[in-house]
């Protein structure tokens, strides 16, 4: 399992900033609607889209995926 981490976390992090946001954007909002609709709930779509949605704006607009240049 963790060789599968490895492997993803340098895979999101050759992404660019938009690309990494749009991941994380949509891993959460997949997230939020699968427990939502594990443990039941009104407006699961909804809550799920506005989470996706944030998620992406927060990290599009204040990067806090970074990329470093190694010599």
């Amino acid at each position: 399992m963790k060789r599968l981490y490895n492997r993803t976390d340098e895979w999101l992090m050759d992404r660019s900033q938009g690309a990494y946001a749009v991941c994380l954007g949509v891993s959460a909002g997949v997230g939020v609607l699968v427990v939502g609709l594990l443990l039941g709930g009104e407006f699961i779509l909804v809550q799920a889209l506005t989470m996706a949605l944030v998620m992406f704006g927060l990290e599009y607009a204040f990067g806090l995926h970074q990329t470093t240049e190694e010599d």
